[in-house]
């Protein structure tokens, strides 16, 4: 069991194929077991959804899907779960280490991508606590987990 058997990336509101792919291989290929998609559209849903199912199995670890982020919240049972946002839409920067001390704790620890180029609606971003990357923009949602991901795993701020 690893300390980090209590960390979900969450995939919310994707329509294409490679985000879905890209973001499964970052978290898969970084050691992380848990993946979750939820309310995926279009091809993301006919397409990216089995072919994540498909490289998780072959990885030996977790595949959700799940209609909207309210489930997410519900079967996690997370109350506030941790939505990384375009450093465009909130000054608030996420803290790599006060994070990692979470996953040390062995609190479970929800992380929140969106697969929408609009981001998060107002009323998803009022489900979560919201910050971004130190970044100039968004860097999507490949960019932001793997970043956020290494940092956890090797305790970088």
């Amino acid at each position: 069991m690893s300390e980090f058997d209590n960390v979900y990336v969450v995939l919310h509101n994707v329509h294409a194929v490679s985000k879905v792919i890209d973001t499964a291989q970052v978290v898969y290929g970084l050691g992380f077991k848990n993946f979750v998609i939820s309310k995926p559209e279009g091809t993301a849903a006919q397409t990216g959804v089995p072919d994540a199912n498909k490289l998780a199995m072959k990885m030996r670890s977790n595949f959700m899907v799940l209609p909207d982020l309210s489930d997410v919240i519900e079967l996690l049972g997370v109350d506030r779960p941790l939505l990384l946002v375009s450093p465009l839409l909130t000054k608030t920067r996420v803290n790599l280490a006060a994070l990692s001390q979470r996953v040390k704790s062995g609190e479970r620890l929800v992380i929140v991508v969106s697969g929408s180029n609009s981001s998060f609606s107002r009323k998803e971003m009022d489900m979560g606590e919201c910050a971004s990357l130190d970044a100039h923009f968004d860097i999507g949602p490949a960019g932001t987990v793997s970043v956020t991901l290494y940092a956890l795993k090797h305790g970088l701020e």
